[in-house]
């Protein structure tokens, strides 16, 4: 097989490069006029299956019998035979840095089977890099079973503070992981500080964007901020975060009535930064704003002594700067947090574990 380098056998898997001297795809290049366009195909099955069967047919993955969409995100993602992820990227939505970042990732993951993680199988490009989008792809293990999202309101509430307990320890060993040699991943806070400055800059606009808040409220957003420099706290290590822990993105099954993780997916989003910006995803989007579950977390995690007497003007700052709109769903679902006059007061019914 020449089109292919064996680069290291990972436990079951095998990592592979594609030789890029050769084996590139003889097809036509997927092309979008717009992000509208974009948007009309980027999940569908019927345009992306000959990519898919073609990366798999590379890669020695195929014969690839069922093909079936993954998780609407930003980018392509089908599941293959229920056994391999392909995830293709768009140049749209930062997909030449989130393919990086990946790939760096999934390869790192690969090192510690211990932890749920998807690992990286294979990755390459469809197309030579030029001035035209190669479309880069990357190949990684599934981990099985269904996002909690799908049956949240028929898990019982001790499954999920079980769950809240059990994400402690595991966010603890994400955060922590050795990072050396990841040119994407460098420990040092000058990424994440410049990104938070670029979001304090557009939030209020983001937020009229959104109009989850209501007028009044957003009015409010420059005088409560938090200034960068009080959220960040460089004199300690900043950690490699998920960032986008919400509830399509942890795996598992129910069975029996009960709930049993497998994993979590989906590192797209991934950066070094503060902890607590961990726990805007995980808090809003996975506990939806349930107190217990983030106090459970906390202590499982280590940190509840650890929380500052600004954790919770910190946290509704971080909730008001982070990426995307969190606060939209939550708002929706629960009227008391809906009936807040003031930024204060909302941090206060969303923020406030003691």
């Amino acid at each position: 097989m020449t089109k292919y380098a064996f680069l290291q056998a990972t436990h079951s898997f095998v990592i592979l490069w594609t030789n890029q001297q050769g084996g590139y795809f003889h097809m036509q290049r997927p092309s979008f006029a717009s992000r509208e366009e974009y948007a009309r195909h980027f999940i569908d099955i019927e345009y992306w299956q000959p990519y898919v069967e073609a990366i798999c047919e590379r890669h020695n993955l195929a014969p690839s019998h069922h093909i079936q969409r993954g998780l609407p995100g930003s980018n392509p993602v089908f599941i293959v035979d229920e056994r391999y992820v392909v995830k293709i990227y768009t140049r749209l939505f930062g997909g030449a840095e989130s393919s990086a970042r990946e790939l760096k990732l999934y390869s790192l993951f690969a090192r510690f089977p211990q932890l749920p993680f998807p690992i990286l199988l294979a990755f390459g490009t469809l197309f030579p890099v030029g001035q035209e989008w190669h479309w880069p792809y990357i190949v990684i293990s599934v981990i099985p079973g269904t996002n909690i999202g799908e049956f949240y309101e028929q898990v019982q509430y001790a499954d999920k503070l079980a769950l809240a307990r059990y994400l402690g320890p595991l966010l603890y060993k994400l955060h922590n992981l050795p990072l050396d040699g990841l040119q994407s991943f460098k420990p040092a806070w000058d990424g994440f500080v410049s990104f938070l400055e670029q979001q304090r800059h557009s939030c209020v606009e983001n937020h009229k964007c959104w109009k989850a808040l209501p007028a009044s409220l957003i009015g409010q957003i420059d005088g409560y901020l938090l200034p960068v420099r009080t959220l960040v706290n460089q004199r300690s290590r900043p950690l490699l975060l998920h960032c986008d822990l919400n509830q399509d993105h942890v795996m598992g099954f129910l069975k029996d009535g009960h709930w049993q993780t497998t994993g979590i997916i989906d590192f797209g989003d991934a950066r070094i930064g503060e902890r607590l910006y961990e726990l805007i995803a995980l808090h809003v989007g996975l506990f939806h704003g349930d107190k217990t579950l983030l106090r459970a977390f906390l202590e499982s995690y280590g940190i509840d002594k650890m929380v500052e007497k600004q954790f919770v003007h910190q946290a509704m700052s971080y909730t008001l700067l982070f990426e995307f709109d969190v606060l939209g769903p939550i708002l929706q679902a629960t009227p008391s947090l809906r009936s807040a006059t003031s930024l204060a007061k909302l941090a206060e019914l969303l923020w406030d574990i003691e």
